[in-house]
């Protein structure tokens, strides 16, 4: 199927009603283990537990986020390949799972250990400078970035997030190199930036940014894509500043189980997860911090979109020489 239709499909499946695959053949007996690679705070953990809340009353169990930090999510994998595939543990599926394979060993095989299901957003990339710094927009990141050469930091949620490569597409694309200073998550990354200890950071779309920079704590430089969003409309898009798609950067997440895990659990996963994403609640969540709700038309969709991620960002990482730390 060209990359296009793909696509088009996995925007589709948000808006289209979708067969109830599952017919409930199949129902957890005891709690959920939800694998989350990221601390308590940033916005996958914020993502996870509006999930998790919505699974409960649809699955009938309990659904426990257990953050397993490290690794750039790759712990948190781990963990959810080690458990028995009988549907009791689900993992989150973001970014990272795309990164990951060029960057360090991962203990499994992608291919062989995980089995995708449904993505459940698609999630804006802002970039965003500290008060401090006394860079206000894109092109004086730049005029600094050539002038100052590494002294210009920036601060992401970890190697290989979408915090990390959204800045490796915007230095090289611009002609300097920024000093990155990971941190092991979205909050503390930001924690950093607001304290002026960083001069930059490109942070995945949250409920506090828009107000944030609204009370001049940051400056939102740009939204690394071709237009605007309505949770920041005052914060231009990166290609306002003249750069093009070849800078564009969202993140997104999704849900996956081990592979192996019986098809009658796989389906009844995936109507619990596409329920789950389109409750009010949930929608109005994610719209709080200006995530798009986004669902897959079925987990072979969702395989096909992370298989195509993987190979863009394991270009993008080996052209930029980037090596977990």
């Amino acid at each position: 199927m060209p990359d296009l239709a793909r696509r088009a499909l996995l925007a589709a499946g948000a808006s289209l009603p979708l067969p109830a695959l599952g017919q409930q053949g199949w129902s957890p007996d005891r709690t959920i283990a939800f694998q989350v690679g990221f601390p308590a705070g940033g916005v996958i953990d914020y993502v996870a537990r509006l999930l998790a809340r919505e699974l409960v009353p649809i699955l009938g169990q309990n659904v426990v986020v257990e953050n397993r930090t490290g690794a750039s999510g790759n712990l948190a994998t781990q963990a959810m390949v080690r458990a028995p595939a009988d549907g009791h543990t689900i993992g989150f599926a973001a970014i990272h799972l795309a990164a990951n394979p060029a960057l360090m060993p991962l203990g499994y095989d992608p291919a062989r250990d995980l089995a995708m299901l449904t993505q459940t957003g698609h999630v804006p990339v802002y970039f965003l400078a500290s008060i401090r710094s006394g860079l206000d927009d894109a092109a004086a990141v730049v005029a600094a970035g050539r002038a100052r050469g590494g002294e210009l930091t920036f601060a992401s949620g970890g190697v290989g997030t979408s915090s990390h490569l959204a800045a490796e597409l915007f230095s090289r694309r611009a002609g300097f190199r920024f000093t990155h200073v990971p941190f092991r998550g979205g909050a503390p990354s930001m924690q950093s930036l607001l304290a002026g200890e960083v001069d930059c950071s490109f942070t995945v779309a949250e409920a506090a940014i828009p107000g944030n920079i609204a009370a001049a704590r940051i400056r939102g430089l740009a939204v690394m894509q071709a237009e605007r969003i309505a949770a920041a409309p005052n914060t231009p898009a990166i290609a306002e500043a003249g750069f093009g798609p070849d800078v564009f950067i969202s993140s997104w997440h999704g849900v996956m189980l081990r592979a192996g895990t019986p098809p009658a659990i796989m389906a009844r996963w995936f109507d619990a997860v596409q329920e789950a994403v389109r409750t009010p609640a949930l929608q109005d969540g994610m719209a709080r911090s200006g995530i798009e709700p986004r669902l897959s038309a079925s987990p072979a969709a969702f395989t096909d979109f992370v298989a195509a991620e993987t190979t863009r960002w394991t270009t993008v990482i080996r052209d930029a020489g980037i090596t977990a730390q």
